[in-house]
């Protein structure tokens, strides 16, 4: 029988991927993914380029959209910056809050299609791996772009699922769940498409980069794979022995260090045109 990972997976509801199911996740669970994440050298290297680009000033408004557990939050706070975070959430605002403790930062309730706030209002705005889960992007950057004022600062981060790769895996069972995860998933080309969204709301493109995250060797058992193929067993799209066999082949794997699984994240800068 095949069991949950030995650390806490990704599992949405009903294996979905789209913000309204990973929403009800498990707050444990979502800060457990969160903090993995954000441990990652390529995560860590685009968050420091968008922070780089966005070079938010003391009193400048500053707003993290999706602000999960508030490290972005805070390193806009650490710059001058009155420093707000947007997290649909209630669980992870109330562990954001408990984290940053002592820091000068907000946290409201929002979701990204609709902001808080009034137009032209913010200097600096970013957006990390929201826009994956959303299903009209398009309508997520134009609104970030109404509450942006003239001259305003944006830094898009995401991912795009077509680069995953995870060797070794028999390609059928593993082309299967890759299909299956796009299906489910509200924008899973999120990465490639940042450039564009930020272009067609008006804005003017000021710097592009990418990093490739590539996962450790107990990544093999827990994670991003223990999501991949369990979610597809619930679903139906594999068998269970089809599973197991996945699960002990990228185990076995790395245990003689031969386990891979890489997956590419782009960002995004821009800034909003002052009027002529």
């Amino acid at each position: 029988m095949t069991e949950a990972p030995d650390a806490p997976g990704f599992v949405t509801q009903r294996g979905s991927f789209r913000a309204a199911h990973v929403a009800d996740q498990n707050i444990e669970r979502q800060a457990f993914i969160l903090d993995q994440m954000a441990g990652r050298p390529a995560v860590r290297t685009l968050k420091s380029w968008a922070l780089d680009q966005l070079k938010p000033k003391a009193g400048e408004t500053a707003v993290d959209v999706g602000s999960g557990t508030g490290e972005d939050v805070v390193a806009f706070a650490a710059a001058g910056a009155h420093a707000i975070g947007v997290e649909p959430s209630p669980g992870l605002r109330a562990e954001a809050v408990r984290r940053t403790a002592g820091a000068d930062v907000e946290y409201v309730e929002g979701q990204a299609e609709s902001l808080p706030f009034n137009d032209e209002s913010v200097d600096v705005l970013r957006c990390e791996r929201v826009l994956q889960h959303v299903d009209d992007p398009a309508a997520v950057v134009k609104e970030m772009t109404r509450v942006l004022r003239p001259g305003g600062r944006i830094a898009l981060i995401d991912t795009d699922w077509a680069t995953a790769i995870v060797h070794p895996a028999d390609p059928g069972v593993l082309q299967r769940m890759v299909d299956h995860f796009i299906h489910e998933s509200a924008n899973p080309y999120s990465g490639r498409r940042l450039r564009g969204l930020l272009a067609g709301a008006g804005l003017m493109i000021t710097g592009e980069t990418a990093a490739t995250m590539i996962e450790p060797q107990e990544g093999a058992r827990q994670g991003l794979v223990g999501m991949l193929h369990l979610t597809s067993l619930q679903a139906g799209v594999i068998t269970e022995a089809e599973a197991e066999e996945f699960a002990r082949t990228l185990a076995e794997a790395a245990d003689r260090g031969a386990f891979h699984m890489s997956l590419t994240m782009y960002a995004v800068s821009a800034v909003k045109p002052r009027a002529a």
